[in-house]
């Protein structure tokens, strides 16, 4: 009977230190970028949300449970209407107007952590793996990094434009600089 109440209260207590941030999108940022046979290009992403639950120690986050961000498909910006709406006939917006990127494992070395979850784009599914510059001070968690990949890998066929002359690469990379609250 004690070794039940030793192993409950050691789950409440871990319970207890899980905490939830929550991204405050008015002190983050968060873009696509790429090429074209044109230019290069970058699409900014103003409305979005996500979430982690992390367990704080000595003011120190020690272990991440879970994680998920995501965000509309309409709310990718160029500042180029046409292009934009290329962009959304390309990502099968109508369709699939979400994408996200829903953790599974968070391994933390210091200020750096490798975040493993699966990313859904334009109804594909992939896992993914990405290096994470991590913080915490103040009571708020920061996170930066880019992540590389490839629009075919997501059965996204580069957008073109004028009859084909003009084509995206299919190398994107996804930046993100993420201020979460409690």
């Amino acid at each position: 009977m004690k070794s039940l109440m030793v192993i409950t209260l050691g789950l409440l207590m871990q319970l207890a230190s899980a905490q939830e941030f929550k991204v405050q999108p008015s002190n983050s940022k968060l873009s696509v970028t790429g090429t074209s046979t044109l230019h290069d290009w970058e699409c900014v992403v103003e409305t979005f949300k996500g979430s982690i639950t992390a367990q704080i120690e000595n003011n120190q986050i020690v272990a991440i449970d879970k994680f998920n961000f995501q965000f509309q498909v309409e709310d990718l910006k160029s500042g180029k209407s046409a292009m934009d709406k290329k962009t959304y006939e390309a990502l099968k917006e109508k369709k699939n107007p979400v994408i996200s990127y829903r953790g599974n494992a968070v391994k933390i070395n210091d200020h750096t952590a490798t975040f493993s979850g699966t990313m859904n784009i334009a109804g594909t599914k992939k896992e993914l793996t990405t290096k994470v510059k991590i913080d915490y001070s103040n009571g708020k968690i920061s996170l930066s990094g880019k992540k590389d990949f490839k629009l075919t890998d997501f059965n996204v066929e580069p957008p073109t434009a004028m009859f084909g002359t003009i084509k995206t690469g299919d190398e994107v990379a996804i930046h993100y600089n993420l201020q979460l609250n409690k």
